[in-house]
């Protein structure tokens, strides 16, 4: 019996550690922003240049200075329990509203997906954003069209990175 915990504790002692030094480190070229008030975590480029924690806490821009993109990042609270449909309804009449023109957009477990272009023509737009009962959690990126090589590239790594914490401070 002794043995057999002794043996938990070691696995449970390398899961932590697996899952420490994962956390830990972010994708080369990548930094990580950590939200403690709504517990969640998300790459941003490491040559882009952090605007400072908004004022309630909620989340942050990033802007890249050469060009003019964008990243910005928020949590909310989800009060009336917006569903996953109802979120991606919203999103979509906000994309309509703006006069942006939205070439694709998903909903997965947990998630939804909208992206396109900008009503200039001249940015494209990536938006995701985890939808849970409590709260919600995304990111937006907009970038110049002219820099989709690149960007593309991110906007795969920062989509990966979002995760919620198991909690929040709210």
């Amino acid at each position: 019996m002794r043995r057999a915990r002794s043996f938990a504790y070691v696995l449970l002692w390398l899961a932590l550690l697996g899952l420490t030094l994962r956390d830990a480190t972010a994708q080369p070229g990548f930094q990580t922003y950590v939200n403690p008030r709504f517990g969640y975590r998300v790459a941003y480029p490491a040559d882009f240049l952090p605007q400072g924690e908004s004022d309630n806490g909620d989340g942050q821009v990033f802007r890249n200075p050469s060009d003019g993109a964008e990243l910005r990042v928020w949590g909310n609270l989800n009060p009336l329990g917006e569903t996953l449909t109802e979120a991606l309804r919203a999103e979509l009449d906000r994309c309509a509203a703006d006069e942006r023109r939205v070439t694709y957009h998903r909903a997965g477990r947990g998630f939804l997906v909208v992206s396109g272009y900008e009503a200039d023509g001249a940015r494209i737009f990536y938006l995701r954003k985890l939808v849970s009962p409590r709260r919600q959690v995304g990111f937006e990126f907009v970038y110049p069209a002219a820099s989709r090589a690149r960007y593309d590239r991110d906007v795969d790594a920062i989509a990966n990175s979002l995760r919620l914490a198991t909690r929040s401070r709210r």
